[in-house]
């Protein structure tokens, strides 16, 4: 009983120092900053979101009827993709004209825009929509310069198109295409005008950021797991070719010279809706625009009612189109930022919670590459641990490990039951509390897709993952107690155990791989806030 509680005495002690020393590791790869709540909101004048201009008659949806013509556009590279160009039978020339930009995910000219292109079309505006070309478009990889170039094939393709007033061709584009338009208007100062719905405005790691946080905020997530977003997303994914997400979009706002019209849905949890339009006020104001017109829908991303989530066969909110129409025809006809008779600023009242950092800089990793060297490692030497644990009990099998002593006696060396136990337990437990991660993450994940508030299930997976790196530490803890205070070279009780159950060579190389596994287990968990 002595030897065992001298044993218990000393694992409590490591244990202690272990997460005293974890609990600093992850403090020190917290980065330096975090998601905060947006302090200073938009004020909209009222929530009408009609749009007219002063002396100016528009030509309403409906008016005309709707011819289709499919072609063909020859793009970067020398690639073709397939469009549909949408024109307004009977109205008049020198009409206003709109190239629609893709968000993100697949675009195929035949599957998205149909409804707005063609209710725009049936006010009096010719309109374009194009496939996106995905050769060069994945998840890993996408090249916005290039996409300018081919979404200006279609622009100039409708500059050309009869009835077209050449120099009325404007954008609209959605989302991640909001980036692709500002390329754009960067590359070609005569667009016309500009429509931007569900706008990120800034890089796409500082608006995850953001969005990671609310949605994680959305479905009952504790703290600790929010606080992962600034550990994640601080570290350099080049490697993965994730360049895209350090778009700087700073560089080419300041070509918004032309009229805008900002569009963002109050129920849309993944964009800046009210920071992206104070952004885009302010860059445009930067550069003498004042002819800035806001609006605001009670929908989700697509401008759609119904669910806030984005999904199939939701119709689009009834006013949306109608006001679409009404600005491109009056900017059109000239209309100017002191001809408008409706506010600026109108629609239902936002309410975006957390602000979008404005820098992003890690804390002690920097490269999601040594998570990747840490997961790698852990895995090997976990499997190695495995390997030398079957090969050593086949071994036995064959003939007992022995040695001489110093007397020429034969020592059979052995593992006490308890040590057994010691190492089956860490082997078992390892993957056991990284399964429980994957699997909680998983949870999370789907819960943020669906925006379920998850809250009691992800507080108590938490919970029950911190208990289970902890409980690793101690296991881990009492393993070296054991093998190298009374069993290894520091040992420090001379009379228990006896000399046969002292640890071999190969016992050594079992022991110290378990234990390179658990320390890199430890260290992601530490990185992921899970120790401490």
């Amino acid at each position: 009983m002595q030897h065992f509680l001298k044993q218990f005495a000393w694992t409590l002690g490591v244990s202690i120092l272990m997460v005293a020393l974890f609990a600093g590791l992850g403090i020190a790869m917290e980065p330096k900053w975090s998601v905060k709540p947006l302090s200073t909101h938009l004020t909209v004048a009222e929530s009408n979101t009609q749009i007219k201009a002063k002396g100016i008659a528009t030509p309403q949806e409906g008016t005309y009827k709707v011819k289709e013509t499919h072609t063909t556009l020859t793009i970067s590279d020398g690639k073709t993709v397939n469009a549909i160009i949408r024109e307004p039978v009977g109205a008049p020339a020198n009409r206003a004209a709109c190239v629609f930009v893709h968000g993100a995910g697949t675009g195929k000219a035949e599957e998205v825009y149909a409804d707005l292109a063609s209710a725009m079309a049936s006010a009096g505006i010719t309109t374009l929509v194009q496939d996106k070309r995905l050769d060069n478009y994945s998840a890993l990889h996408r090249d916005y310069d290039s996409n300018a170039e081919d979404y200006l094939v279609g622009l100039n393709t409708l500059r050309k198109c009869k009835g077209v007033n050449p120099k009325m061709v404007g954008l609209y584009a959605e989302s991640e295409g909001t980036w692709i338009a500002s390329v754009m208007t960067h590359k070609d100062k005569s667009i016309a005008f500009q429509i931007l719905t569900s706008a990120p405005v800034y890089s796409g790691r500082q608006q995850m950021a953001m969005a990671a946080t609310e949605y994680l905020h959305i479905i009952g997530a504790p703290n600790g797991v929010v606080n992962i977003i600034p550990r994640l997303l601080s570290l350099n994914f080049s490697s993965l070719g994730l360049q895209y997400a350090d778009f700087d979009a700073d560089a080419y706002r300041d070509s918004l010279t032309m009229p805008l019209l900002i569009n963002y849905g109050t129920i849309d949890p993944s964009m800046p809706i009210e920071q992206g339009a104070q952004q885009l006020l302010a860059d445009a104001h930067s550069v003498g625009n004042s002819n800035v017109v806001v609006r605001y829908y009670p929908t989700n991303h697509q401008m759609r009612t119904g669910s806030s989530l984005s999904l199939p066969g939701l119709p689009l909110e009834k006013n949306y189109t109608h006001n679409l129409e009404d600005w491109v025809n009056s900017i059109a006809a000239g209309a100017t930022a002191s001809d408008w008779q409706t506010p600026m600023i109108a629609g239902s009242t936002p309410y975006q919670e957390y602000a979008v950092p404005d820098n992003i800089r890690p804390g002690l990793i920097r490269s999601v590459n040594v998570l990747f060297v840490l997961i790698a490692v852990c895995l090997i030497s976990w499997l190695l641990t495995v390997g030398c644990c079957i090969g050593a009990f086949a071994q036995r099998r064959r003939k007992a490990a022995q040695t001489v002593d110093a007397n020429g006696r034969v020592v059979v060396h052995r593992f006490a039951t308890l040590s057994k136990v010691l190492i089956i337990t860490n082997i078992v437990l390892l993957p056991l509390s990284i399964a429980g991660f994957v699997w909680y993450f998983v949870v999370a994940a789907k819960s943020a897709v669906s925006l379920t508030d998850n809250a009691a299930v992800l507080t108590a997976g938490w919970n029950a993952l911190r208990c289970g790196f902890l409980i690793l530490i101690v296991m881990n803890s009492w393993m070296w107690v054991r093998m190298f205070f009374f069993y290894g070279p520091g040992r420090i009780d001379r009379d228990e155990p006896k000399s046969n159950t002292r640890l071999a060579k190969g016992h050594t190389i079992t022991v110290a791989l378990l234990s390179v596994s658990v320390l890199c287990a430890l260290t992601l968990g530490a990185f992921f806030g899970l120790v401490g």
